[in-house]
């Protein structure tokens, strides 16, 4: 994400030194190349550090994610009937010593 210069910016508090997160009350952003500013109110900002390792987090989850599916392999239709099967029977055979 490549924004521009950061023309009009007021923070409700100034960062710590070294903070990764600012606190932003109002800001106008030029976007690099673009004509257009967008105006931004409220929110808070990351820090570019705290981008990239945000998107490094992000892109491990989703290989973890797309390990643990392939791991888990397609259930086989007739595995599924069996399971609905033995469910409907046990709810039946305890309705009927309900009664």
């Amino acid at each position: 994400m490549m924004l521009g210069a950061l023309v009009l910016v007021v923070l409700l508090a100034l960062p710590a030194s070294g903070s990764e997160v600012v606190s932003v009350e109002r800001a106008q952003l030029f976007p690099d190349g673009g004509a257009v500013a967008v105006e931004v109110e409220g929110g808070c900002w990351l820090s570019e550090r705290r981008c990239i390792r945000t998107a490094s987090e992000i892109e491990r989850l989703r290989a973890e994610n797309e390990s643990l599916r392939q791991q888990v392999g397609d259930v086989s239709f007739s595995v599924a009937v069996v399971a609905l099967l033995a469910g409907l029977g046990a709810g039946f055979a305890v309705a009927r010593l309900a009664n």
